[in-house]
């Protein structure tokens, strides 16, 4: 059965996003229904099956979105024939991406691309390869880009006037009902942040604060704003029932918000459309005093940043940065911290918090962690030797299917051209009267449907070729590990290229991530390799 996807998306910059009593923005459901309508309406599509693929609240700037990824999966796959959106801006905004995939792309996997506002069918050629169609991808880009300006200056001149503009409250705060810009206490939660002020005052550390605060069962800013029906649905922890830390303390202590103040701009999209943000230095945010009213004094404020600042200097202040972010507990997912002695090691702060989890509770010599890693590296570099062989010989066997598939492929199409001969021939003994009309329908029907699978069988060959040339053949994992089969000594340098993270668990056992393990995976299942000796 022949398949036909809608694709809709919203950005999170449109006026009627989704609220807490709205399932999804309006503009989705206008657009569901002018695509639906628009098939109802094509007797073309009749029989077919009818999917939907819907990003609601994400930028068209790029293809970071979980439908559209979806969508082009399948597509890749075969599965869908067919592709409508409203106009061309739902698809994407990118000029030039947009225009690889209509003209390029959807064209070669045999995928009818339909904008319904935009008048365009990638069925009529000259919709593909049009200037109007061109200039429209093009407009729309600009569009994106202009619209995103323009947002950033009127957001930045809010923040200038002291408006609060961040989507959640910060804990210890919830939104003004009369003016979303505003903040007011929210009272229990205040409470907590006044606590953890006095409790500093009173000399007390952050992992102290937090180890006191999971014993008296105090619910964590994002447990607290869950059971208090807050929408957000993406928070940054690392489990679901976390936990008070010393960063989430420390993070508490530090912010000029609970002064009074609001800060703006202290983290920034490194690109339009672009989800991710870097963070930018104090000169560039905007910060405005007395904008709402605070919860802790700022002598109470002062004194506990000069605490913070007195309890950093009285640390060790060498630390190794060859693992720093690495090494992770594997029961609880933090990264373990590093002990400064002469014999280091790393150990898991979680139990001085809670015992809620079965983390380990000894120190792991930082010794045995090297020795591992660089064993690790090593077997993988005694594989990445053996497997140049290997991937020179798949090289050549995918050469020969390749080009087994190139003599199906043309076979196939000269078969193509002689059915669209033979149609053009029947079609011109029916003009011509030597053929009936029922003998013309009957046989025309017949040639069309070896036609059909003709062509489906050129399109799956094309998809195959391409997949094929695309394929990955290891050679990445070769080039990272082959000159490391003698290496004695770890370096900063070796290890952003090849370690991706270890884990420790309680038992001593090391769980060591190493990069390109999937093409490890890939090359060594593959070619059944289990012995390297």
């Amino acid at each position: 059965m022949s398949v036909v996807a809608l694709y809709l998306r919203i950005s999170s910059e449109d006026a009627d996003l989704k609220t807490a009593d709205k399932a999804e923005s309006e503009s989705i459901s206008n657009q569901r229904c002018m695509l639906s309508e628009y098939v109802r309406q094509h007797s073309e599509f009749d029989g077919w099956e009818c999917v939907e693929f819907c990003d609601d609240g994400y930028s068209g700037k790029n293809f970071e979105r979980p439908a559209i990824r979806e969508l082009l999966e399948k597509i890749k796959q075969g599965k869908i024939d067919c592709l409508i959106v409203k106009d061309i801006s739902r698809f994407s905004r990118d000029y030039i991406e947009a225009g690889n995939y209509i003209s390029r792309i959807f064209p070669f996997l045999g995928v009818r691309f339909i904008a319904v506002g935009d008048g365009i069918d990638s069925s009529n050629q000259q919709d593909i390869d049009s200037l109007d169609t061109s200039f429209k991808t093009l407009i729309y880009d600009l569009y994106s880009r202009d619209l995103s300006r323009k947002i950033r200056s009127a957001r930045k001149q809010k923040a200038e006037n002291g408006d609060f503009l961040s989507p959640f409250a910060p804990y210890g705060y919830i939104k003004d009902p009369k003016n979303k810009n505003h903040l007011i206490p929210d009272a229990d939660a205040a409470e907590n942040i006044r606590r953890i002020f006095k409790l500093t005052i009173g000399g007390q550390t952050a992992m102290q604060i937090a180890a006191l605060f999971n014993s008296e069962g105090i619910a964590t800013p994002m447990r607290y704003k869950r059971e208090a029906g807050c929408s957000r649905t993406i928070w940054p922890c690392i489990n679901e029932d976390n936990f008070w830390t010393q960063h989430m303390v420390t993070k508490i202590l530090r912010d000029e918000r609970y002064i009074g103040k609001t800060v703006y701009g202290k983290r920034t999209r490194d690109s339009v459309g672009n989800w991710h943000t870097v963070r930018t230095g104090r000169d560039n945010w905007i910060i405005s005093e007395d904008r709402h009213e605070s919860i802790v004094s700022n002598d109470d404020f002062n004194i506990a940043q000069t605490l913070m600042r007195e309890y950093r200097e009285r640390e060790v202040k060498y630390k190794s940065r060859l693992f720093q972010g690495r090494i992770f507990c594997g029961i609880c997912g933090h990264a373990m911290t590093r002990n400064n002695k002469k014999d280091a090691g790393y150990f898991c702060q979680t139990p001085r918090y809670t015992d809620a989890y079965n983390c380990p509770k000894e120190i792991i010599p930082e010794s045995d962690i090297s020795n591992a890693i660089l064993s690790s590296i090593r077997i993988y570099a005694r594989y990445a030797v053996r497997m140049e062989q290997l991937i020179l010989a798949r090289s050549e066997r995918l050469k020969q299917d390749r080009k087994r598939l190139q003599r199906q492929l043309g076979s196939l199409q000269s078969q193509s051209e002689r059915y669209e001969r033979d149609l053009q021939e029947l079609y011109e003994k029916f003009v011509d009267g030597s053929m009936t009309r029922d003998e013309y329908v009957s046989r025309k029907r017949s040639l069309s449907e070896q036609a059909d699978s003709v062509s489906n069988e050129i399109v799956k060959i094309e998809q195959l070729i391409d997949r094929q040339s695309s394929a990955n053949n290891g050679s990445r994992f070769v080039d990272q590990y082959r000159n490391y089969t003698t290496v004695d000594e770890l370096t900063s340098e070796m290890l952003n290229e090849l370690l991706e993270r270890v884990n420790v668990y309680p038992d001593g056992r090391l769980e060591i991530r190493l990069n390109y393990a999937d093409e490890f995976d890939e090359i060594t299942g593959n070619a059944g390799i289990t012995d390297i000796s």
